[in-house]
């Protein structure tokens, strides 16, 4: 008689149980074809629970087919061909695509730390969001359209909030485009996965900046693509190294150099569209924070000057909250129907009802005016940062540009920023290094201070704290 070890305790109901310990022991051949099992009201006696309960798990096993009733007969083990489990540790060979992304490094991001001041990112204040008025958005769709929520939403997206993207974007960026251009996607990583399979051949070469945002660029290696970085400066990608050097693709951040800062002027925009037409090239113009910039300037789009030529990235987690998980493309005209046939086959859409509610926010002003909160709060965080840099660390480099979440702090030469980050965090004081987002072996000491989740009163004395740690 074979033991069996039922759990009334466990959350796995009892008939549960009984099935899969019948099952292994058939599996490992302590029950053979064409044995009987024990008659339910026996085997119920003997574990003292209900018959119920072992009729449940001799009739799970018959719709597996791990045994067969006879009428009048009782329950038996079915014929089933020879079968031995393995332990083998052999696994599948992996694609080329799986093995290049086992070999990416760690993404740049930073996890949670417990610091007294902590100038790290995805920290930002939530009391800053109209969360009220989103709620309101939401429980808009979920108490009056049961027709949106019964049915897939387009793979482009919902119709209103292209429309909506399309309107703002070319008011507020200078973007020419139109709706149908507009596609919305499971954050900028998803639309960088799909240009990449759409428009790279394995060693296709791509131009990047450097520093720049490494997770795209780890993508587009598993593509296959062989990465040129360049090394930026303070008007941002160096358009006049290239030469008559060909590639695929560009990859910049015109309108606020990730991460070190910076606005790519006139000049070198133009320069950069006429090498693409000369090239055949597209540009992948990355505005990620193009919403956040605190002085009257306003620099416009450079998709704008040449919407045939550049590939534009928008994303809504800077200014709404990371885990919409929601950010948007605007495609040349040729690119539209293989960018929509390759998103169909790997995503359905994006949740429609969050869409809806992102259109009505959009249409309705409240963007607007949560935007201009956010500017004038993080534009005073910011002012604060940069003051007390100046003042407690003047030695320390960085741009000029009022714009973004963070800035990108140069160091003297003579520094490690390694060191740094450590003896900073030994002090309760959390700013990161900027060298994992470099393509360089050995890029100039940097380090990243963002502003977004640290109070106005916090930045001041945080800075002054860390002009005080001696390096020895």
């Amino acid at each position: 008689m074979l033991k069996f070890c039922l759990r009334k305790s466990s959350e796995t109901a009892l008939y549960r149980q009984l099935a899969l310990q019948i099952r292994e022991q058939i599996l490992r051949g302590e029950r053979l074809a064409g044995e009987s099992l024990p008659p339910s009201r026996k085997l119920a006696a003997e574990l003292e629970i209900g018959r119920t309960v072992v009729k449940q798990a001799y009739s799970q096993l018959a719709d597996e087919g791990f045994v067969e009733t006879r009428t009048g007969s009782g329950t038996y083990v079915a014929e089933l061909p020879p079968f031995q489990p393995q332990t083998s540790q052999k696994t599948a060979a992996l694609s080329v695509w799986a093995e290049r992304a086992l070999q990416s490094k760690p993404s740049a991001e930073r996890q949670q730390k417990s610091l007294e001041y902590d100038f790290g990112f995805n920290n930002d204040f939530p009391q800053i969001f109209p969360y009220d008025v989103w709620r309101k958005l939401l429980a808009r769709y979920l108490s009056t359209d049961d027709t949106m929520l019964a049915r897939y939403g387009s793979a482009a997206g919902f119709a209103p909030l292209r429309s909506a993207i399309a309107s703002h974007l070319t008011t507020s960026r200078g973007v020419r485009c139109e709706m149908e251009q507009v596609v919305i996607v499971n954050g900028v990583q998803q639309a960088m996965d799909i240009i990449g399979r759409i428009l790279l051949q394995p060693n296709d070469a791509v131009f990047v900046e450097s520093p720049g945002y490494i997770e795209a660029y780890q993508l587009l290696r598993v593509h296959g693509a062989h990465l040129h970085g360049y090394a930026v400066d303070d008007d941002g990608f160096p358009v006049e190294k290239l030469g008559n050097r060909a590639a695929k693709l560009v990859f910049v951040t015109p309108a606020n150099q990730f991460p070190r800062g910076g606005t790519l002027p006139l000049p070198r925009r133009l320069q950069l569209i006429e090498w693409a037409y000369a090239h055949n090239a597209y540009i992948i113009e990355d505005d990620y924070d193009s919403e956040l910039r605190y002085d009257e300037k306003q620099i416009g789009a450079l998709q704008g000057l040449a919407p045939d030529r550049v590939i534009y990235l928008g994303t809504f987690s800077k200014v709404l909250f990371p885990a919409l998980r929601l950010a948007y493309v605007v495609l040349p005209q040729p690119l539209i129907e293989p960018f929509l046939a390759t998103k169909r086959l790997i995503d359905r859409g994006s949740p429609t009802l969050t869409q809806a509610a992102i259109a009505d926010f959009l249409r309705e002003g409240h963007f607007e005016r949560h935007v201009r909160r956010l500017r004038q709060a993080y534009a005073q965080r910011r002012q604060i940062l940069t003051t007390a840099l100046r003042s407690e660390l003047p030695d320390w480099q960085f741009s000029d540009v009022p714009a973004g979440l963070h800035v990108m702090a140069r160091l003297p030469s003579t520094i490690d920023e390694r060191v740094m980050v450590k003896l900073a965090e030994s002090n309760q004081i959390g700013i990161y290094p900027a060298a994992p987002y470099s393509l360089s072996p050995n890029p100039d000491p940097a380090v990243l201070l963002a502003f977004s989740g640290i109070s106005a009163e916090k930045i001041a004395d945080g800075i002054g704290r860390l002009s005080q740690i001696r390096l020895s």
